[in-house]
């Protein structure tokens, strides 16, 4: 059985099968489309403000993912070595000392020349 003839025998079929219903189904039936059709040609602003929801959802999700693709080489990059920050937040020293990190490097470089 080709394409056509199955699009032909099922298109029979629910031709009789249509034409045993009842009269109450078919009004409900007759009823709901006429609602379908009256709602698709109803203008965007009648519409139910929750028909935007789906398509706000999937617009906060893009910008989301777009957010963290493009900062997640920032976010992975902040130093050499890894390593030391997490020993620095680890320790239980003061942390005086790396607030004035820069002097100190200053003062390992000055005093290279002494040596």
């Amino acid at each position: 059985m080709n394409d056509d003839e199955f699009i032909s025998h099922v298109k029979k079929t629910l031709d009789q099968q249509t034409k045993a219903l009842d009269g109450e189904t078919l009004s409900k039936l007759n009823q709901a489309r006429q609602l379908s059709l009256q709602q698709a040609q109803q203008p965007l602003k009648q519409r139910s403000p929750l028909a935007w929801a789906p398509l706000g959802g999937i617009a906060a999700a893009l910008l989301l993912t777009s957010i963290f693709m493009f900062k997640s080489d920032e976010l992975t990059n902040l130093s050499d070595n890894p390593v030391d920050e997490i020993e620095i937040i680890a320790s239980s020293d003061n942390l005086d000392l790396y607030e004035q990190l820069d002097f100190y490097l200053w003062l390992l470089e000055e005093n290279a020349g002494a040596v």
